[in-house]
């Protein structure tokens, strides 16, 4: 499949980033420039840029342009990443890749979390549902319950993966908020909670994979969205 032309120009940006042409505060060409350098359109350059702001590659000041905030090679991302985030096929792998790891997170969080470990936990599902209460964004508390249940399991490999993927689809969960039903996501939560607090590992595990595959039902509602649009 080839790949998209928005993928390329993500490619070429961070390849340039990487080879040194540009640093830390440095301002890339813009829009227009890289529309004619690449001879791409205007709205590719834009999805690219996008896509490294979303991830902390870059920086976008207003009325100023596109600055690099970081040459880190562990902060950058690779070309497979690249196309997994802009790819439909491979953002659904992405997609399945997450259910399996945090299924295997909610396991053993049954099996290793601490009293301090299940505070937290009830912390961010009552932060969830003053949000909802309340009518505001719900993003942060979500991310600080699977955040909690990751670090209950005391493996440090699985929360820097954790932390890896998380950060790779921080832009598909501000898509996910706009057609998330909230109150079944505080419900799953409270589920997988309750699967954690009593050790039962199992259960934990088929309430994270129930809560994913909603989560991967909403990702392909986005994708309908889009292409009707086409």
């Amino acid at each position: 499949m080839a790949k998209k032309v928005s993928t390329l120009v993500t490619e070429y940006i961070t390849q340039e980033i990487k080879s040194g042409k540009y640093a830390v505060g440095d301002k890339l060409p813009s829009e227009r420039e890289l529309t004619e350098i690449l001879s791409v359109g205007r709205s590719s350059v834009r999805e690219a840029l996008s896509t490294l702001v979303d991830m902390g590659v870059l920086e976008k000041r207003m009325g100023i342009g596109v600055f690099v905030k970081t040459t880190e090679l562990n902060n950058l991302i690779d070309s497979y990443v690249v196309s997994a985030l802009m790819d439909t096929n491979l953002s659904k792998e992405l997609l399945e890749f997450r259910l399996m790891l945090e299924m295997v997170i909610a396991g053993k969080a049954a099996e290793k979390a601490t009293e301090q470990d299940i505070i937290m936990m009830e912390n961010a599902l009552e932060m969830h549902s003053a949000a909802i209460k309340l009518n505001q964004p719900t993003l942060k508390p979500d991310e600080l319950f699977h955040k909690a249940v990751v670090m209950s399991t005391q493996n440090s490999i699985l929360v820097k993966v954790y932390d890896y993927i998380s950060d790779l689809l921080h832009s598909f969960k501000l898509e996910m908020l706009k057609v998330e039903n909230k109150q079944i996501s505080l419900d799953h939560h409270r589920k997988i909670f309750e699967a954690i607090k009593s050790g039962h590992e199992d259960e934990a595990k088929r309430a994270m994979k129930e809560h994913l595959n909603e989560v991967s039902n909403r990702y392909e509602e986005i994708e309908n969205q889009q292409l009707t649009k086409l």
